[in-house]
């Protein structure tokens, strides 16, 4: 055969692959598909398991730091109470329990009359992000540890649930896995918020974020072609705006790939707020969320962004808001000329401006 033939026969399978990508998670596909040596094995020292710490935030927001070595003591610790529901949050790239990510989510929580756990994995997570990607692994595993133990000491998984920004969301899933070997149990939810995508992208199941790490995932995603990821990952996955882009409020700034990457925060914060006023419409593709075609099913299903969501109700939503804080449109979401925005070319010339209930 001749080096043409091999030539046409590659790049015939290259384009059914891509073909098929294309059709499952619409396009494009989204920046750093592929990072060398994503899988390859790696461990943590065991002297350096001293620098993975568990924050426990309590009322008023007293709180209590642990490191791997005695976390077992959070199940004596006066600010946990296990006939409560534990919240378990992953910080994503960079980040520290000592940042205003953290401290909003476990502020929300504690309001909310749930155990606050923050895992502080700082050392591990602010390093190159090939490799930070990579420690999330052990990290996962590392956690899962501690939680199994805590489970031994009176943590009911039924109660225990996972929050995780960005890298965190994978970080998430690595300690589900981990968990469901180490007990036989599932963790109830996990709130993956914008998984990342970098390095990501062509993983499979068992080495990223899905719906079979918990009884129940729920996947917000705001920036899949940069930052994010565009799969569907979780039992529900909402696709804000279509999932790529977000409006911005200032006309002259629009919100590209970081914004929108962040984006997903303050929404998640408002959604804990207002559970029923995020009014999501299912799709029957990431495709059709990407471009806002979903409104022509019959009947339309809807679903709440948050809290409140319909753990009954799978599939792929999309989610319709306005430029401006609250950002939900309640029901007005349902229609389409409120859902103007679809790239980043007409990111800010939404009509939907008002606030609705």
């Amino acid at each position: 055969m001749t080096g043409t033939c091999w030539f046409i026969i590659v790049l015939y399978f290259l384009s059914v692959s891509i073909g098929d990508r294309r059709s499952e998670e619409g396009y494009p596909r989204g920046l750093m598909s592929v990072c060398p040596g994503s899988t390859k094995p790696i461990t943590i020292p065991r002297s350096q398991l001293k620098y993975l710490f568990f924050v426990v935030q309590g009322k008023g927001g007293s709180r209590q730091r642990y490191n791997y070595w005695n976390a077992k003591k959070i199940a004596t610790d006066p600010r946990i109470d296990f006939n409560r529901k534990t919240i378990v949050v992953a910080i994503g790239y960079l980040d520290s329990t000592n940042f205003p990510i953290s401290a909003m989510f476990a502020n929300e929580y504690e309001a909310r009359d749930y155990n606050v756990i923050l895992v502080d994995n700082q050392r591990f997570s602010t390093v190159h992000y090939f490799l930070a990607t990579r420690l999330m692994r052990p990290v996962g595993l590392h956690v899962a540890e501690i939680l199994a133990k805590l489970t031994e000491a009176g943590l009911d998984p039924s109660k225990l649930e996972l929050l995780g920004f960005s890298l965190g969301a994978h970080t998430a899933s690595y300690i589900a896995k981990n968990f469901q070997l180490l007990t036989g149990k599932n963790i109830s939810r996990i709130y993956a918020l914008e998984p990342a995508g970098p390095c990501f992208r062509d993983l499979n199941k068992n080495d990223r974020l899905d719906a079979a790490d918990a009884d129940f995932v729920q996947v917000i995603h705001t920036n899949i072609d940069a930052f994010g990821m565009a799969a569907s990952m979780g039992h529900v996955d909402f696709y804000v705006n279509g999932g790529e882009y977000q409006p911005s409020d200032l006309n002259l700034f629009p919100c590209t790939g970081t914004c929108s990457h962040f984006k997903v925060l303050p929404l998640w914060i408002l959604a804990l707020k207002y559970p029923t006023r995020f009014i999501a419409i299912k799709c029957d593709s990431i495709q059709q969320a990407r471009d806002a075609k979903c409104y022509d099913r019959v009947p339309i299903e809807t679903n709440f962004m948050g809290p409140k969501v319909d753990v009954t109700k799978h599939g792929i939503f999309y989610l319709s808001t306005s430029k401006y804080f609250p950002f939900y449109l309640g029901k007005n979401g349902l229609k389409e000329e409120y859902a103007s925005w679809r790239t980043i070319s007409d990111v800010n010339d939404s009509v939907g401006t008002e606030v609705f209930v």
